[in-house]
Order: structure tokens, then sequence, then C-alpha cells
């Protein structure tokens, strides 16, 4: 059960790019000057179109669904859907690729959260039952 789930999340992680468990810690460069704002990513974002997911609480329960707007080795830029109280760490399921990985919140504004994937070994990663769950088209959890 937990091979399946690690292959998912393993696709989400090739998907975002090879540095992915660096990225937890601090930041290994000072970020650098693009046009007006400061650069603080590491790896360059990948714009994404019409890519689609859900936030999930860490104990599994569905909050809402959302469009992955851009997405980096370390954390993805996301809008909501729907209005909904985010909390500060949840699971991010990703629709494409049938996995979910843990992210905290770093910034929000309205219905857009900038969001870094982490790991809690503390955590459970979500069962095979809630994943298949998420990817339907009808779910309920």
């Amino acid at each position: 059960m937990m091979k399946a789930t690690a292959g998912r999340a393993d696709a989400i992680q090739a998907s975002v790019g090879p540095d992915f468990q660096s990225f937890p810690g601090s930041l290994p460069m000072p970020p650098t000057e693009t046009g007006y704002k400061t650069e603080k990513r590491i790896q360059e974002r990948k714009r994404t179109r019409l890519r689609s997911g859900k936030l999930v609480t860490l104990d599994g329960q569905f909050l809402t669904e959302c469009h992955f707007h851009n997405i980096a080795g370390g954390g993805a830029r996301i809008r909501t859907v729907t209005q909904a109280r985010v909390p500060n760490r949840f699971w991010l399921f990703d629709d494409q690729h049938g996995s979910a990985l843990m992210t905290e919140v770093v910034w929000h504004k309205d219905g857009d959260f900038g969001v870094r994937f982490i790991q809690d070994t503390g955590v459970l990663p979500l069962n095979d039952t809630i994943l298949s769950a998420l990817a339907g088209k009808y779910y309920t959890l």
C-alpha cells in the first residue's frame, strides 16, 4: 500500500524538479532581483494550465478544490475554487498524478496561496483508499 503512494508522490516530485528533497531548511543562495520584485525561489517555476487539485487536511478530510498557477521544485502557487478555511499545513492532492504532497502555507492573498512542500515523519501519508476517493470524478470523504 505504501509503495503505491510513494510511487505517485515520486511522479509529482519528478514533475517539479530533481531538487525537491533538498528544499526543506534554509535557502542555499541569497535571493536575486528580477524586475521590481525580489525572487526568493531556489528553482525555476513551471507555469501550469488548467491543472487541478484538492486541499485535504492532514487527517484526510477534503477542504476544497484548487487550481495550480505554477509549480516549482520546492512549492507551488495555487488558487482555491471556493472560499474555505485553509490550515497552515495540509495535503495538496494533484489530480494529474493522483498523489498528494504535504504543504505549508508561506503566503496568502484572497484565494491565492503560496505553499512549500514539506516532510513530516510524524504525519502518516494518505492511504490508498483516500487517494482513490480523491482521484474519482465524484469523491466523498
